[in-house]
């Protein structure tokens, strides 16, 4: 019996040599294999980060291009709901470059917005109520597109910053209304429909 204890220990002994070794290796490859998956993900990393600033850039010149393409425009019709006198020529002037940018740089909601506020300024006679209403949405949709597209702004709050008596006035009770149905209620139609 002492024959076979003897025997076989050199076999157990080289078997758990591999044991050993297997079980030494295996954390080791887990950590080489670790350590190149966190390579990667940080090099991922970077270059999602790296994107994603020169996506802010890019969002940050658009938006400053967005400004100076609207500010002409918003200036002119605030002068003129302030009651100031715009001469024709600088209104068709300012009109007419907006008209060329916000085609470019604009959304489809400003470009729209803008589209049918010039319709029914050109349209006459159109109701006072219909020209403040579009006005007051070209201007929502102008903060929309120019980096504020959850605005919770309303009409009758962009109105009020120009008109004294925007809350208890009968005119502006339904500005909120549907656009169809306020077309109907003051009986205009409008020209794009």
């Amino acid at each position: 019996m002492a024959e076979m204890y003897w025997g076989a220990a050199p076999q157990e002994a080289g078997a758990s040599w591999k044991i050993t070794l297997a079980v030494a290796v295996i954390p080791a490859i887990a950590a080489i294999v670790a350590a190149v998956i966190a390579a990667r993900s940080a090099r991922l990393a970077k270059n999602s980060e790296m994107e994603a600033q020169r996506l802010r850039e890019l969002e940050s010149r658009i938006s400053e291009k967005k400004y100076d393409t609207y500010k002409p425009m918003i200036n002119t019709l605030k002068d003129m709901l302030d009651r100031r006198e715009v001469d024709e020529e600088t209104f068709r002037s300012r009109v007419s470059e907006f008209a060329t940018w916000v085609a470019i740089f604009g959304s489809d909601e400003a470009v729209e917005s803008f589209h049918n506020f010039m319709q029914a300024s050109f349209n006459a006679p159109t109701p006072p109520i219909i020209l403040m209403r579009l006005y007051a949405d070209f201007v929502l949709s102008a903060r929309r597109d120019m980096g504020y597209p959850d605005t919770s702004s309303t009409r009758k709050q962009i109105l009020g910053s120009r008109i004294t008596d925007v809350h208890t006035h009968p005119l502006f009770a339904h500005i909120d209304k549907p656009f169809a149905d306020l077309c109907r209620d003051v009986e205009w139609s409008p020209p794009w429909l």
